[in-house]
């Protein structure tokens, strides 16, 4: 050991065993970081957040109708959209200002997320006057322009080609503006939403068509309704393009959906996205027959994304308690609300009877 005395060669010797204890101990140290490494939070996990957030805020909105409607304050069957909350959670956290939504029967998340008013919207569903139209389209036929969010419609397809007009507009005015039409399985064999496909691709319409197939139309099978034929086949032949996503792919929802919004808008063409979504309710809440047990096997997709923030150590503040909380406080206002004041249905009903 050239440079080396004898006594420093002791004393080295001495130390061996630290020296090498110590840099063992970094070396897994940096190991450690190279296989996990410590995580800042970034702007992709901002947005990942704002999703969970809005999804949260959905589910605990429609845990809260269903609630309500126990105890026989909605006019009607509440419709909900468990299980394709992440899905209109990232399709909303996307959209412009210059954007418009039409939904179908089962709007309540789409008009959440476009962020429509929580109190407003459930005084809406209630019948009540501080509802979004007043309390007069009810559960089914919601409206928050202000917000995004066209209208939904009780009408199965109806909502399909008011998407188109919305998407013609925004092209002819030049605002960078797209429609955005979600429809469900069951409406995909409509002759409203098949005319609507041709016409897109005739206009060149910037249109994003959102097919929520949860595999049944009511109690009726997908597959069946369309006589085994893809529906995504279906699109394709009125020469759009397509694409296909799972409700439980978190990364494939929250990076894929803005890209096919980007590129309706950039291109100013339609596109088809079949999402895949789990039915985790009945067809309406109260529903006695229960069609949903076979598609909970792939999971709530709000509980995959959950694990997977939680996983990748990004913080959830608020957090799910408190974001529930505050939701139900509000459809919990606008319960109080309605028990206290006339039903606007029923005012409506009287004035027209008597010509008022």
């Amino acid at each position: 050991m050239i440079g080396w005395s004898q006594p420093n060669c002791a004393r080295y010797d001495a130390f061996l065993p630290e020296i090498i204890a110590f840099s063992l101990a970094r070396c897994q140290k940096h190991l450690k970081q190279l296989i996990n490494p410590a995580k800042s939070f970034t702007v992709m996990d901002e947005n990942y957040y704002q999703v969970y957030r809005s999804a949260c805020q959905i589910r605990a909105f429609e845990d809260a109708i269903a609630a309500a409607a126990d105890k026989g304050l909605v006019p009607g069957f509440a419709h909900l959209c468990t299980g394709a909350e992440v899905l209109e959670a990232a399709l909303c956290a996307s959209l412009y200002k210059s954007d418009y939504v039409t939904g179908s029967h089962r709007s309540h998340g789409l008009a959440i997320g476009c962020g429509a008013d929580p109190y407003a919207t459930a005084a809406e569903i209630f019948g009540n006057a501080d509802g979004l139209s007043g309390g007069i389209g009810g559960t089914q036929h919601l409206i928050a322009p202000d917000s995004g969010f066209l209208t939904s419609n009780g009408i199965v397809g109806a909502q399909v080609p008011l998407a188109a007009g919305a998407a013609l507009t925004a092209r002819t005015l030049g605002n960078n503006g797209i429609g955005i039409a979600v429809f469900g399985d069951g409406a995909a064999n409509q002759g409203s939403v098949l005319e609507t496909m041709n016409l897109a691709a005739a206009l060149e319409l910037p249109l994003l068509f959102v097919l929520e197939n949860n595999g049944l139309g009511q109690s009726t099978s997908s597959s069946y309704a369309s006589g085994g034929i893809s529906l995504s086949d279906r699109a394709r032949a009125f020469g759009l393009r397509t694409e296909a996503l799972t409700a439980q792919d978190i990364d494939g929802i929250l990076k894929g959906i803005p890209k096919l919004l980007s590129e309706v808008r950039t291109a100013c063409k339609p596109i088809f996205l079949e999402a895949f979504v789990p039915r985790l309710s009945g067809h309406y809440h109260g529903e006695k027959q229960d069609f949903s047990e076979g598609d909970r096997n792939g999971g709530d997709p709000l509980v995959v994304l959950e694990t997977l923030l939680e996983a990748e150590s990004i913080p959830l503040s608020p957090s799910r308690t408190i974001i529930e909380t505050e939701i139900k406080d509000e459809v919990g206002r606008a319960a109080l609300t309605t028990q206290a004041s006339p039903n606007t249905l029923s005012h409506w009903e009287t004035s027209w009877r008597i010509g008022k």
